[in-house]
């Protein structure tokens, strides 16, 4: 089970969205990484076969997206970056809507499959609440739980943890970890630790174009040896080649910066997947 996707071009208002995007990915979650612009939805909605593309080719599973869409569908979950549903209808009705949607027309079944999924997802006891009663963390499992219907080998997840607070986020990582062993899950976001949380391997797209290709420890091994920290006494911030963040330690400040040549008293530290995206992306933060 894979994705193969060569030479992906999409152009919108004369702007290449994607630009000669190819990549490969196999079972397990594979991090979609990029600021918000870079391409990321768009590429995703490409492979659900919602959106079309210019050029290149995309095979899902074995099938081409563009000739055989409706076999695709079939075979894939979606949770889009913005799902909500009706407010004033509960979770078993919703749920059972769509299974209907997915063609599933036994009632048995459906119910079934309503059980099977919200017990997934942790919502199984929630099944009688109102939409809009539910909080964050609980909309974004109801989410994946309608990706889950008729157990689908591929799952495409974008922007799932944005507004999320840090223990829901926390639950939604673990969640989509322990529902990959046997899928393909595609995660885009712009959040990085979702990505180091989750991903062994990631595609870093900046405006359109693929940066970085490969797996995690390799991306983190392009920085390491040029992470640097330095405390300073001042207010004043020393000229570092790519600042990175810095911390109040009470009678000092320590920055965190990336640099072949460090300012002299700087100590060497373990990088991490955020300095590593930083370096390719060559983004200078201010303070």
């Amino acid at each position: 089970m894979e994705i193969k996707i060569k030479n992906l071009t999409k152009i919108y208002k004369n702007i290449k969205v994607l630009d000669n995007v190819s990549l490969e990915i196999h079972n397990g979650v594979f991090g979609l990484l990029g600021e918000n612009g870079a391409g990321k939805t768009t590429l995703m909605e490409i492979i659900s076969t919602l959106l079309p593309f210019d050029d290149g080719e995309i095979e899902v599973a074995g099938l081409n997206v563009k000739k055989e869409p409706l076999k695709v569908c079939e075979i894939l979950g979606y949770l889009p970056q913005k799902f909500d549903f009706f407010p004033k209808v509960t979770l078993e009705e919703s749920f059972d809507y769509l299974c209907k949607l997915k063609g599933m027309n036994n009632s048995e079944s459906r119910k079934q499959e309503i059980n099977l999924r919200l017990q997934e997802v942790g919502l199984l006891s929630e099944q009688k609440k109102y939409i809009q009663e539910l909080s964050g963390g609980m909309k974004q499992r109801f989410g994946i739980a309608q990706a889950l219907i008729g157990n689908p080998k591929i799952i495409l997840i974008d922007e799932p943890t944005v507004g999320l607070d840090p223990h829901e986020r926390i639950s939604f990582r673990n969640l989509i970890t322990r529902i990959s062993r046997d899928k393909i899950i595609l995660l885009s976001t712009h959040i990085v630790q979702d990505i180091a949380s989750t991903c062994k391997n990631l595609m870093v797209l900046q405006k359109g174009k693929v940066n970085y290709f490969g797996s995690t420890i390799d991306l983190i091994n392009k920085v390491r040896g040029k992470v640097w920290l330095y405390n300073i006494l001042d207010d004043e911030i020393p000229h570092v080649d790519l600042f990175v963040s810095l911390q109040d330690k009470g009678s000092s400040i320590e920055i965190r910066y990336i640099a072949d040549n460090p300012l002299q008293g700087s100590i060497s530290t373990e990088p991490t997947l955020e300095d590593a995206y930083i370096y390719i992306n060559r983004k200078e933060l201010t303070v």
